[in-house]
């Protein structure tokens, strides 16, 4: 079923890229008062090419791991975890939102943190630890690009690519 999903996101990206279509999606998730908390997704050539890649190597562990695993009675378990890693991972690949791009990064984490210790004994939980502690390095770079964007007014930093290329440039500029 994967594997279709996995077929079609890259025609769809294909589709996408030969029509040069730009979908941005928003969903507002609550409504109170006068704030308002909205989801967006952007899905565009590229970020369907990055999920049609993702789904197909998901689809390929699931198929292999039915057989490797085979004698594991919490095979389920395992599934499982594997498709919450590519939620997370789609999460991360179509939001153009620093917060819920935050959500999916600290999702892929916790969900890496849990296949690593999958085999429960000593070397699994030292490299869970150590995975953990890799992600907070992500964690503390994604907070300081959300207090950057603070000067911008949005955390879409879609809206904000050509002045940022910009300070960039100057950046580099000025450090030469």
């Amino acid at each position: 079923n994967l594997i279709s999903i996995s077929l079609s996101c890259f025609f769809l990206s294909l589709y996408f890229l030969l029509n040069n279509m730009i979908y941005f999606i928003e969903w507002e998730v609550v409504s109170l008062n006068s704030m308002s908390i909205v989801m967006t997704f952007l899905f565009d050539w590229m970020s369907l090419l990055f999920m049609s890649f993702v789904l197909m190597i998901a689809s390929l562990v699931i198929f292999y791991s039915k057989e490797y695993m085979e004698s594991d009675e919490n095979i389920n378990r395992f599934i499982m975890l594997v498709l919450m890693f590519v939620l997370s991972m789609m999460l991360l690949i179509i939001s153009p939102n620093l917060i819920s791009i935050l959500l999916g990064w600290d999702g892929l984490g916790l969900v890496s943190y849990c296949l690593v210790i999958y085999f429960q004994n000593v070397k699994s939980y030292n490299a869970g630890m150590l995975t953990a502690l890799s992600n907070r390095i992500g964690d503390v770079a994604f907070l300081l690009a959300i207090a950057w964007m603070l000067n911008y007014g949005s955390w879409n930093y879609i809206f904000y690519l050509e002045v940022m290329q910009n300070e960039f440039e100057m950046l580099v500029i000025g450090s030469l």
